[in-house]
């Protein structure tokens, strides 16, 4: 039987998980043993139930399941595999196999996982995309778990910033959890790529996510938080990247809001402020101060009420009557500086009447 049927017999058998593959493989002297071993000789390792229905495992379900992958451009990858990442062999229980869609990030080109919170409010859905989009215009890879809130915003904006995204799943290889991010997770199999530990038809399950955050942590260099619960499942992936040695990253937010203690926790522990990509790229040693510029040149092209009116919005979207009053403008002279200015780029309306900058 050849290596990688044998690899996808012993990865997809129920009841059959890391550890009992470990100690498989720590008994017999290959997995080709494994394979041809009578129930006995499994039941020295594995309990009988498992011993009886591994040896009834054999079929040709095998081969159907891997000219299924291969149908659906999914590449199967194991230990030992060419193109098995080398960041996951550190880690003490890296999958024995591997199911990728697309391709991976390229050997030497920094990574970083960017996550948050799933209910992300507007401002941490803009810092996502924001520091997705721009991280990946300097060659950075974008990292998430493609859940809905951070995760998919940074891989939207890495894919804007016309750069590299990697999506890690909680779910089998096949399944885009949540439907909402079907458009995005098409886009990442041209440009970028999809990977999991699940093989076909496995639904999403809370037990899997978890699971999944370990790959997250050990396929980036650093990781940055977005928007944050005290006991946020991000946190969860921090704890993972500390153990492996990455670099914590984490982006300020109010006092007071709860989407905000958890960043603003892992600050006071020692985690690096970010507030812009330099704060990031200087750990790495690549400095370039060409992008941060661009918000100055936006400014210089606008005329002086454009600029007056310009200064005084943030992300946070702001209120039509509290421009004016912060303005002194009235209505009459603020609604058509605004329309241009929106035309132009520089602001967007997010719903009636609310304006924030654009980045």
């Amino acid at each position: 039987m050849q290596e990688k049927m044998l690899w996808y017999w012993i990865n997809n058998l129920t009841g059959i998980g890391h550890a009992a593959i470990t100690g498989l493989l720590n008994y017999f002297d290959s997995l080709e043993e494994v394979y041809k071993a009578s129930s006995n000789q499994l039941s020295k390792v594995l309990s009988l139930k498992q011993a009886e229905f591994l040896t009834q495992s054999k079929g040709d379900w095998v081969e159907r399941d891997l000219e299924r992958l291969e149908k659906m451009s999914v590449k199967f990858l194991w230990k030992g595999h060419p193109d098995y990442p080398d960041k996951l062999l550190n880690l003490y229980d890296a999958p024995y196999g591997l199911y990728l869609r697309g391709g991976l990030p390229v050997e030497g080109q920094h990574s970083i996982a960017i996550i948050g919170a799933r209910k992300a409010d507007y401002y941490g859905l803009e810092m996502a995309e924001y520091f997705g989009r721009e991280l990946a215009k300097k060659g950075v890879s974008v990292i998430s778990g493609l859940a809905e809130g951070v995760d998919g915003h940074a891989h939207k904006g890495a894919l804007k910033g016309k750069g590299y995204t990697l999506g890690i799943l909680g779910c089998g290889i096949n399944i885009c959890y949540p439907k909402e991010n079907y458009g995005i997770f098409e886009k990442m199999l041209l440009t970028g790529g999809v990977l999991s530990e699940y093989g076909l038809d496995i639904p999403p399950r809370a037990g899997l996510f978890p699971l999944r955050n370990r790959l997250i942590a050990a396929m980036s260099d650093g990781i940055l938080v977005i928007e944050a619960r005290k006991k946020s499942g991000s946190l969860i992936t921090v704890d993972q990247g500390l153990e492996q040695g990455k670099d914590i990253f984490a982006i300020p937010g109010r006092l007071g809001d709860s989407l905000s203690e958890g960043c603003n926790e892992l600050i006071r522990s020692g985690a690096k402020i970010v507030t812009s990509i330099e704060d990031i790229m200087e750990e790495w040693g690549e400095i370039s101060l060409e992008d941060t510029e661009f918000q100055i040149h936006r400014k210089n092209a606008l005329v002086k009420i454009e600029k007056m009116v310009y200064s005084v919005l943030g992300l946070e979207p702001k209120y039509i009557d509290i421009i004016i009053e912060e303005t002194q403008l009235d209505a009459g002279q603020l609604l058509p500086v605004l329309m241009r200015l929106e035309r132009q780029g520089y602001i967007k309306q997010i719903r009636p009447n609310y304006y924030c900058v654009a980045l």
